[in-house]
């Protein structure tokens, strides 16, 4: 099962919020970390990519990137189909 965060960082803090973001995923590859191409009013929409469990590393990050964060982080988990 995957795990998809997704939540919105002010684009003026993106380059602050990435570098956060980088120190506490550590040497790890997981999380992914992906934004939409696009703003909008303001914001990038950015989103973390689980492949395995996420556990611990996730609520690292989450801490790291709340002050980042505007508004909610949204979580959801998907499956395989094929």
């Amino acid at each position: 099962m995957a795990l998809y965060v997704y939540y919105r960082v002010p684009e003026a803090d993106a380059a602050e919020a990435l570098a956060a973001f980088r120190a506490a995923r550590g040497a790890s590859d997981e999380p992914r970390l992906m934004r939409r191409p696009d703003a909008t009013q303001g914001l990038q929409t950015w989103m973390e990519v689980y492949d395995s469990a996420a556990g611990e590393a996730e609520a690292r990050i989450a801490a790291a990137m709340a002050v980042w964060v505007s508004g909610e982080r949204h979580r959801e988990h998907f499956v395989p189909l094929a």
